[in-house]
């Protein structure tokens, strides 16, 4: 099978699997222009506690560090959202609605990757998790481009979308990077709680309310008050491309039933024990109990639920 044909059925699987897009980059180092942005938000502060993303800077600068022989980066986009509303007042941002996205994506993944091993090439699933530069790839394939609120964009689909990749050695051909752009309205700016979206685009995690009440570690910045127990998607909520956002059809990243009436009486009441079972393949395990108890203190009484999109 030629390249191209070898790219039009991974394309496909990816469809029939439930992917909301593909696209193929050629595997090469990271533009420097990123690389030296990159290092610049890290410098000044604005990656908080998360310490991680300085790590192994090496591996993020070119795919072939993780994947010796890397030819191309396959970027996938997994749309997750959905029109269910949760009922009481335990809100909780709507990517971790359903189960956890690092193993919906990465058994979704597997056809494809099945695929490649088939004809000989080797392959190597990312979800969030590898020192990969996600949103770069995806604006490099040419599935999104970039918003204001620092969220990939995938046209016809918005930014509600997880985004994932499969690097191989199989030589595919590239896509074009979009041209598209946001449209520089300014909604998010205005409406981020937090006030972390800067005027050149770049997050201040330090601010930013859903590092503050998933990644944050003690207690949280004097004067905060957060409009969720769990994340922040206020940004995606006011964002012109999402009000057409249609539903997503991989029924383990819609709202599950427990957490459609949990109310905050209820995480205020939570053991260790019943916390684990509740979140059970869950995104939300990684704010850890003590984490999610916290956000209590910083919530407003009463919490009005967020309106639903228009």
């Amino acid at each position: 099978m030629d390249a191209r044909s070898l790219k039009q059925q991974l394309a496909q699987r990816a469809r029939e699997t439930g992917f909301s897009a593909f696209g193929v980059a050629r595997s090469a180092p990271v533009d420097e222009s990123w690389q030296r942005s990159y290092r610049q938000w890290l410098d000044s502060g604005c990656g908080a506690e998360m310490h991680y993303l300085s790590n192994h800077p090496q591996l993020r600068s070119h795919p072939a560090e993780l994947l010796p022989g890397a030819q191309s980066v396959i970027s996938l986009a997994l749309n997750y959202f959905h029109t269910e509303q949760q009922q009481a007042d335990a809100i909780i941002a709507m990517y971790a609605h359903g189960d956890d996205y690092h193993e919906v994506a990465r058994l979704m993944m597997r056809p494809l990757i099945e695929i490649l091993e088939s004809h000989g090439f080797e392959a190597r699933a990312c979800v969030d998790t590898a020192p990969v530069r996600e949103r770069y790839w995806a604006l490099c394939s040419g599935i999104a481009f970039a918003g204001r609120n620092g969220l990939a964009i995938v046209p016809d689909v918005g930014s509600f979308c997880f985004l994932s990749e499969i690097i191989t050695t199989a030589p595919l051909p590239p896509d074009a990077p979009l041209t598209k752009t946001c449209q520089g309205c300014g909604k998010c700016v205005e409406a981020c709680p937090g006030h972390a979206i800067m005027a050149d685009g770049k997050i201040d995690a330090r601010r930013c309310h859903s590092y503050l009440s998933i990644e944050h570690r003690g207690e949280l910045p004097p004067g905060t008050t957060l409009r969720t127990l769990y994340g922040c998607d206020i940004c995606q909520r006011v964002c012109p491309h999402n009000q057409q956002a249609t539903e997503t059809t991989v029924s383990a990243l819609k709202l599950r039933d427990t957490l459609r009436d949990l109310t905050l009486r209820q995480v205020a009441a939570l053991t260790p024990q019943t916390f684990a079972t509740l979140f059970r393949h869950s995104a939300v395990k990684r704010a850890k109990l003590t984490g999610l108890q916290r956000n209590l203190k910083y919530l407003p009484f009463p919490l009005v639920p967020l309106a639903p999109l228009d």
